[in-house]
């Protein structure tokens, strides 16, 4: 990245980020600042990550030239109204408040500004895992690209229109929590039948990084993959109908449409 970026707000995404970044070498960390209301957090980002704080809003737009909104949707009005006066044609305002859109944004903000979106990973410390990306009309190639090395440090990018946000906020930022869920429920079942907790987990998070290695890397539907594991009168069918007979698929899509209608109610 060429350009220098700002983060307003220093929450755990804005960390993840900035650790990503630096981590990477997609950015030299002197050329990240951070503003964060929180002294002491403010404190914390620069000596773990050796970037720069800003003393307030106005001399962050004045150093960087890329500015990550990372602050709580409920409080993003307020701080893009307090920014308006600082912006410039070089500045371009990156977004990770979930559920508000670029239109809005620019509605805030009263001025013609370039404005992406990104919906971030959770898993950012993995390094897998997707971020969106929706860019405005008015950013050049180059803008583009610029805003791209923030995702790419991060995981994978998926250009997405922004239309489609708020469900992938759903399905793919919600998702890591609903894994750890049935990874934790399936620790508890191997303890019940007598698996030692450290073994039991063992077993469970391996087994669920192969089979997404697996999903990920076939061509196979996933009932494709199970039909050829269930042998007839097998121990694998005999769960499955459990599985079935709780209604599973019902209640995993009731969980995902809870989600995207709390994020659409964000906006």
């Amino acid at each position: 990245m060429s350009r220098k970026i700002g983060f307003i707000g220093g929450g755990n995404m804005a960390e993840g980020i900035i650790g990503g970044l630096v981590a990477s070498k997609s950015i030299d960390s002197a050329s990240v600042f951070v503003r964060e209301i929180r002294a002491d957090r403010q404190q914390y980002l620069t000596g773990k990550y050796g970037i720069t704080a800003a003393s307030d809003n106005e001399e962050l737009l004045k150093r960087a030239d890329i500015i990550v909104l990372a602050v709580r949707p409920q409080d993003a009005e307020p701080v893009v109204r307090a920014i308006s006066g600082y912006v410039e044609d070089r500045h371009i305002i990156v977004s990770i408040c979930a559920g508000i859109k670029i239109e809005k944004l620019k509605d805030w903000i009263g001025k013609d500004v370039k404005f992406a979106r990104i919906m971030p990973n959770t898993m950012i410390e993995s390094g897998r895992g997707y971020s969106a990306l929706a860019v405005a009309d008015d950013l050049t190639d180059a803008d583009r690209s610029e805003v791209r090395v923030i995702t790419d440090a991060i995981g994978k990018t998926m250009y997405l229109a922004e239309e489609k946000f708020d469900a992938f906020t759903a399905l793919s930022c919600a998702g890591p929590e609903w894994f750890i869920l049935y990874a934790t429920a399936l620790t508890d079942a191997g303890v019940e039948i007598g698996i030692s907790r450290e073994e039991s987990k063992a077993i469970v998070y391996e087994n669920m990084v192969a089979t997404g290695t697996v999903l990920a890397g076939s061509k196979k539907h996933p009932y494709q993959i199970t039909d050829e594991m269930n042998t007839p009168g097998g121990i694998g069918i005999a769960g499955f109908h459990s599985f079935q007979n709780a209604a599973l698929t019902g209640i995993v899509m009731d969980a995902v449409y809870a989600a995207y209608k709390r994020t659409t109610e964000l906006g």
